[in-house]
């Protein structure tokens, strides 16, 4: 075998070393294979650089932004110059910006390193079997990014190409894909522990790869995949899946509970800024050092203008805000709820209050106003719909301040594996069963348990409702609607922001106002296949209506 450690798989591992406590700085492995796995310590290296293809936060659309999918949803609007999302909203994209390189390098990785396994001196067999355990899910993790993103894709397990073979692959179906990824998650189950020391946090656990499982057959249940995933049992399999995670036990207790102090809403925001085993909710994270507000991943949602000082990139919508159920339970939209057009932030869900910055709201001692003219929206193009995003943004994390909070990010929690579960066991069996999981996840926070008696249909109606508002603005919006093959509903036509007025007297009139006409279709549900992708490889076929 050739040289085939590369200098940007180095540069990649290093970087990661810095911020993940189980890495130590990597020597010099510029050495061919042989080299490289015939020693441990070279080895071990080698396998954290597996990990540099996670991010550390958000997905975005392409490349060249780093705003969340959110802004693609009906959940926020992204500011001018944040090209992607805006272009997709309004029917333009084209996917130049797209890429596949960084899962697919991940998933090489996995497999070099995997090849290369009878050859390295683990220092013993537990550790051998919990590395391979680690390198399974990571391989499972990456093609699950490129499959929910554009369906079936070569599946390259095991697989290591090099630049003069034969690169013409053609797609896989999406089926051979799940059971793909599965068979790896499967193993990897079987492999890794349930928890981890402090040292070691971050890695994926035996709970990781079980809840990734659920995802995953969760996702290939839905029904935009009606066509191709036909099996009877296809709910069911999904729901025991997730099952298997909220039943799984770390000595005689629960593997997870819910982050659950008592403190109701308080607990659901703060739950972002506890590491395991502290936050008994994490599942799967990136295992972060603390930020400071310079960090992208604070400063691109903090709210921009007077005090506040951040860069105000992402603005939820009104139609996104209007989600959000009175705190006795009903929408809006019921004339019992009490809901007053004139007071439309009084007795929400307490959620809409971690969740949302609107005109008169206070964080960090600062009231907002995002009124037209008020010191956090001098002009409408401040802040289109007149919100900003609260949840991650650490309170004690301020502009001009040195202060540093851990905000890591979740990739997996267990609130996501109870709705997971509540959604599959309702298709799979009716709402009997659903009942509990979504009924913990409200009452953590303060807002009612779901009415008795609820049909199958209207279950499912509150469930799908259950995850954008709970899971709001963490990555999930995107793809749930995709998968439910209901983008035209919710991601199509008018979207709507708040357009507030400072009258003489003190008091604002409030009117929602169309801020953009979004246009979506089906075709929307898959990614188009980059055009530099198609030019690289003629087996592939590009996704209907691209």
């Amino acid at each position: 075998m050739k040289k085939y450690i590369v200098a940007t798989a180095i540069s990649a591992a290093l970087a990661l070393c810095s911020c993940n406590d189980f890495l130590d700085r990597a020597p010099d492995l510029n050495l061919d294979e042989e080299k490289v796995f015939s020693d441990y310590e070279t080895a071990y290296k080698y396998h954290a650089d597996i990990y540099s293809s996670l991010k550390k936060g958000f997905n975005v659309l392409g490349s060249f932004q780093p705003v969340p999918l959110a802004c693609a949803s009906d959940e926020a609007e992204a500011s001018d110059g944040w090209h992607s999302s805006n272009e997709l909203n309004i029917g333009s994209y084209d996917g130049v910006d797209n890429v596949l390189d960084n899962n697919y390098i991940g998933i090489r990785k996995a497999n070099t390193f995997l090849s290369k396994a009878d050859m390295i001196p683990f220092p013993d067999e537990e550790t051998r079997t919990r590395m391979l355990g680690e390198v399974y899910f990571l391989r499972a993790f990456y093609f699950h990014e490129i499959v929910k993103r554009y369906g079936g894709m070569p599946i390259l397990n095991d697989i290591i190409l090099s630049p003069n073979d034969n690169l013409n692959l053609p797609r896989n179906s999406y089926s051979e894909c799940v059971s793909a990824i599965v068979s790896d998650l499967d193993r990897a189950a079987e492999m890794l522990p349930v928890t981890f020391d402090e040292a070691n946090l971050g890695r994926p656990t035996k709970g990781a790869a079980l809840a990734l499982k659920a995802r995953v057959l969760l996702y290939a249940a839905s029904p935009v995949w009606d066509k191709e995933i036909t099996s009877a049992d296809k709910w069911a399999l999904a729901a025991q899946a997730a099952l298997d995670v909220i039943n799984l036990k770390n000595g005689g207790a629960d593997a997870y509970s819910l982050y659950n102090t008592g403190a109701g809403a308080t607990d659901y925001e703060q739950q972002f800024f506890v590491r395991p085993p502290e936050n008994p909710e994490v599942i799967f994270f990136y295992n972060d050092l603390p930020q400071g507000f310079d960090s992208e991943e604070i400063s691109v949602w903090a709210p921009s203008g007077e005090g506040y000082m951040g860069k105000g990139s992402i603005w939820p919508t009104q139609n996104f805000v209007d989600m959000y159920e009175m705190a006795n339970g009903k929408s809006i939209t019921d004339p019992t709820s009490g809901y007053d057009e004139e007071k439309p932030y009084e007795n929400r869900d307490p959620r809409f209050y971690k969740t949302i910055i609107y005109n008169g709201s206070v964080w960090q001692d600062i009231t907002a106003e995002t009124y037209v003219g008020g010191k956090h929206r001098l002009k409408l193009t401040n802040c289109r719909t007149g919100y900003f995003v609260r949840k991650y943004l650490p309170e004690v994390v301020k502009s001009n301040s040195s202060v540093k909070s851990y905000h890591n990010w979740q990739y997996i929690r267990l609130a996501e594996v109870y709705l997971n579960y509540a959604e599959a066991i309702n298709e799979a069996e009716g709402p009997a069963k659903a009942y509990r999981y979504v009924n913990a996840i409200r009452t953590r926070s303060g807002m009612p348990e779901l009415p008795a008696g609820l049909s199958q249909t209207e279950m499912r109606e509150r469930i799908r409702h259950e995850r954008a508002i709970e899971l709001a603005f963490e990555d999930h919006r995107w793809w749930d609607v995709r998968r439910w093959n209901e983008g035209e509903k919710y991601f199509n036509g008018p979207f709507y922001g708040m357009q507030i007025s400072k009258e003489a007297d003190g008091t604002f009139s409030m009117v929602r106002v169309v801020f953009e006409n979004r246009i979506y279709s089906s075709k929307m549900n898959l990614y188009p296949i980059p055009t530099t992708e198609l030019d690289k490889n003629s087996s592939y076929v590009q996704n209907p209506g691209w």
